[in-house]
């Protein structure tokens, strides 16, 4: 079975991203006490960041790079 290597690249270059956007200084610049919709902003920064990463992980296991998916969209082709 083919490892899809550019898949792996894009989803360790993901994870590389979290840990970015996680980490203490950027997590510190939401840390106020100001709301939005009456949320605070650091809530909103945490779930909004982890929201875009499912949505991204999403995007990136589910794209047509294998052969298989190509093959049948170029069958579907006229």
């Amino acid at each position: 079975m083919p490892q899809n290597t550019d898949k792996n690249k894009r989803l360790v270059s993901l994870f590389l991203l979290g840990a970015v956007f996680f980490n203490f200084p950027l997590l510190s610049l939401f840390n106020h006490k100001s709301y939005v919709l009456g949320f605070p902003i650091l809530y909103l920064y945490i779930f909004s960041l982890w929201l875009l990463m499912i949505v991204l992980m999403i995007v990136i296991t589910t794209r047509g790079n294998s052969p298989d998916n190509q093959r049948l969209s170029a069958e579907k082709a006229p």
